[in-house]
């Protein structure tokens, strides 16, 4: 160990035993400057204004003892140099509570011997430097150098202790890199990692010295800012931390790669809650920033939060639901109402709610549109529509059934092989009474991989039908590059057909845009004859809706097509 810039302080209110710890340095020539205190107060005054090697504390200091500077130095000045504590007492207890405290050797003094101490300085300044880099690493980043989650929860539970003495808000922002990803991809991870240290660079050229950053996971980013006068000042600093990180980066390899950020904010006002809660509610709310276009701010709203709260308690009801068997599909029939000929069915879930009775798709919408339990909804439909589809081939009915089925779903990486899984116990004559509907006004995130997904269920021989046609932004374009084998008419378009003549004008051009491109067109929601009629004198002829039937349970279908005498092509 290099000691020619040690810098001890000797704490001792004995002028004495001050000068016999200097004797004894100097008879082992240890090279160092010291410095020296007669009380608690006057050492906590030097410490705070310079910073020491090892700290040298007798036990007894007037009417206070060295345990208290001790515990001060270790918590409230935040000090990790060596600390030895000398006593004359030679009192296990009080040995046990300096090293509890954080004491990093405990000597007696009357017995004390120049090398003795020597070795216990030497010894204590070492262990002292190995924790402080166990501590860096602990508690920062040791790629960008930022403080990590375990030191910014810290400080966040002490702004949080503090805040409610100040008059001055504070605010947590998680950030998260938009389209980080593809750097990696295609410049490799240096240049990924390259970037991220890039981007700690322009968060702490651009926050002030009192906020704390924080690198927290692969591009996720955690400001705590302290000492905010309102949430327009909050709203400034983090529009221009968004500014700066659009900024196009400059890789070693001279390329430029261009990212931007969404961040979640929680305002911190209230001392009851706690860091972990915080720290959760600002990453939800960057998601939200994130769903709503990216490179955005979202502030934390507590009304989104309870609706979290519900859609989580729904998934759970949800997902029991499931498996205790409280699902199960309703048929609402299609007909030719030209020449009265039999379609086949649309298959509709409900669920069988053990205090709310019988519930619609509506009442659980936000489990159907989930990524995960609207997958986990839309494989038990398409199972047991399969399996309802082999127990009327076995009673002699081919009635084909169409399912609807989520975009997430369908763009799920293995929704093929998971429906090879679900068809390989059928006949593959089964395959074609199965039709999957996709809803058109559902955006779908990539086109062309719906496109792959799709052109793969019709060489199985599986029907393809545009649900809601015309009430998207992407009609035509989804007409135009989907394999389609059906339209579908929504409802809202048939429902005042007979007298708007918008709605008459756009009916009809579906029904044209159905024959020239070879679809079959099914107008959903016919309830009256008005209706019907009209939709007939349009052009169009198969229908869905309550004018014929409502949906139906399984055991019902067959005996009303032969109780209605509907022609039936077996």
């Amino acid at each position: 160990m290099n000691t020619s810039d040690l810098k001890l302080l000797v704490v001792d209110d004995d002028d004495v035993d001050r000068e016999k710890i200097r004797r004894l340095l100097k008879l082992v020539d240890l090279p160092a400057s010291i410095e020296e205190a007669s009380s608690v107060k006057d050492s906590i005054a030097v410490i705070k204004n310079s910073d020491y090697d090892c700290i040298i504390v007798d036990y007894r200091l007037g009417n206070e003892d060295g345990l208290k500077l001790l515990n001060q130095i270790r918590t409230q000045l935040d000090k990790n140099c060596a600390v030895i504590i000398i006593t004359g007492l030679g009192s296990e207890e009080v040995a046990a509570e300096a090293m509890r405290l954080g004491a990093s050797d405990y000597l007696i003094k009357n017995h004390l011997k120049a090398t003795q101490l020597l070795h216990a300085i030497l010894n204590a300044i070492s262990k002292a430097k190995y924790e402080q880099e166990i501590n860096e690493l602990a508690h920062f980043d040791n790629l960008t150098g930022l403080v990590s989650r375990p030191l910014l929860l810290d400080r966040l539970r002490q702004t949080i202790k503090h805040i409610e003495r100040q008059e001055k808000l504070a605010a947590l922002a998680f950030i998260d890199l938009d389209h980080f990803k593809p750097i990696n991809d295609n410049h490799g991870h240096d240049a990924g990692d390259f970037v991220l240290v890039e981007i700690a660079k322009k968060l702490t050229y651009t926050l002030r010295t009192s906020d704390t950053i924080a690198r927290i996971g692969g591009d996720e980013f955690v400001l705590l800012l302290d000492d905010i006068n309102d949430i327009e000042e909050c709203e400034d600093l983090l529009k221009r931390v968004l500014l700066i990180l659009s900024v196009p980066i400059q890789l070693p390899n001279e390329s430029f790669v261009k990212i931007s950020a969404s961040i979640g904010v929680t305002i911190i006002h209230d001392a009851k809650l706690d860091a972990d809660t915080i720290l959760r509610r600002a990453d939800q709310t960057m998601y939200q920033a994130k769903n709503s276009g990216r490179n955005k701010i979202s502030f934390f709203d507590p009304e989104e939060e309870k609706k979290q709260v519900q859609l989580r308690k729904l998934l759970t009801e949800v997902g029991a639901a499931i498996d205790s068997k409280q699902f199960n599909l309703l048929y609402q029939p299609k007909i030719n109402s030209i020449t009265n000929e039999f379609i086949g069915v649309e298959a509709l879930i409900r669920w069988h709610h053990p205090e709310q009775g019988v519930l619609s798709p509506s009442y659980f919408s936000h489990a159907l549109e989930h990524s995960a339990m609207g997958i986990k909804i839309g494989e038990w439909v398409i199972n047991h529509a399969l399996k309802q589809c082999a127990l009327w081939r076995k009673a002699g009915y081919n009635i084909q059934v169409s399912i609807n089925i989520t975009p997430a779903h369908i763009l799920k990486r293995d929704f093929i092989d998971r429906l090879h899984e679900s068809l390989i116990d059928y006949p593959k004559s089964i395959y074609s009474l199965l039709e999957i509907e996709v809803l058109e006004s559902v955006s779908i995130a990539n086109i062309d991989e719906a496109v792959e997904v799709l052109s793969k269920c019709q060489a199985l021989g599986i029907n393809i039908a545009l649900d809601d046609f015309g009430t998207g932004f992407a009609s035509l374009n989804y007409l135009k590059q989907l394999p389609l084998n059906t339209l579908k008419v929504d409802r809202a378009f048939i429902q005042n057909i007979k007298t708007d003549k918008k709605d008459e004008a756009i009916v009809k051009s579906i029904i044209g845009l159905s024959k020239d491109f070879n679809y079959r067109l099914i107008a959903e929601g016919i309830e009256t004859k008005a209706q019907l009629k009209k939709f007939q004198s349009l052009g169009g002829e198969i229908v869905q809706g309550y004018y014929y039937a409502k949906p139906m349970a399984a055991d019902k279908l067959i005996p009303w097509i032969i109780a209605k005498n509907f022609r039936y092509n077996k």
